[in-house]
């Protein structure tokens, strides 16, 4: 995805950085991700019939609608059940905002780079001007602000079991771009296993573990080299 990348933007990593990097690709300052998080909730609340075959239980509903409220202490991090979480919250932003959102994810991650669309609404007359894309590194988003043109990962596979009526026509506009993503990534060197002690166990003693370093900063710098 490299030559597909415009720039790279690092935001606030204070639990709302997902939430910033909308609000800046919406043209708004950072600090505004409380008003993100306020059009979420109502375009969730508002079409909940929408989403409850994607999220299947009112639990898991109530859970997504409940990190969409501010945190009782506004100053300091936001609490980890503030933050943003995907795919589950993919489909509301580009719902809310009718248009694409991609998320992409660092390979050694092992997470799934893939594309949301609105679920229920026909695309614009030029559905592919202002593509949203996060980039989700470890504990933090950045945003990823793509080149015209560019290659899109696959459609989630929730909004391929649950997309309504025009909806569908979202798909139809990127296939050859998402098709063109896939042949990229099936000759990308795939990130070597990490060893393991599966046949040689380590006896531990009580030692009390050392607490892991935060690598926040140190994917992110590695991202951007890879990048630009």
């Amino acid at each position: 995805m490299r030559p597909f990348v415009e720039e790279i933007v690092n935001v606030k990593g204070d639990g709302h950085c997902g939430f910033r990097v909308v609000a800046r690709h919406l043209g708004m300052d950072e600090e505004d991700h409380v008003l993100v998080c306020q059009a979420l909730i109502q375009e969730l609340r508002n079409h909940k019939s929408d989403y409850m075959p994607i999220y299947d239980i009112e639990g898991r509903y109530n859970k997504i609608l409940n990190g969409l409220y501010p945190p009782k202490c506004t100053s300091g991090i936001a609490p980890v059940d503030k933050w943003m979480t995907t795919p589950d919250m993919g489909h509301i932003i580009a719902s809310c905002y009718n248009r694409v959102v991609v998320l992409l994810t660092l390979p050694e991650m092992g997470g799934v780079c893939e594309t949301y669309f609105p679920i229920r609404s026909a695309p614009p007359l030029n559905p592919h001007s202002n593509i949203m894309c996060l980039c989700l590194i470890p504990d933090h988003y950045l945003h990823v602000i793509l080149k015209e043109g560019c290659l899109l990962p696959p459609s989630c596979k929730e909004w391929m079991n649950n997309k309504i009526g025009e909806a569908e026509k979202w798909h139809f506009a990127f296939l050859d771009r998402q098709h063109a993503f896939n042949e990229l990534m099936s000759k990308e060197p795939k990130p070597p296993k990490k060893p393991t002690n599966e046949h040689n166990p380590i006896v531990c003693d009580n030692t009390p573990t050392p607490k892991k370093r935060n690598n926040n900063l140190k994917a992110w710098n590695t991202w951007k080299k890879k990048t630009i």
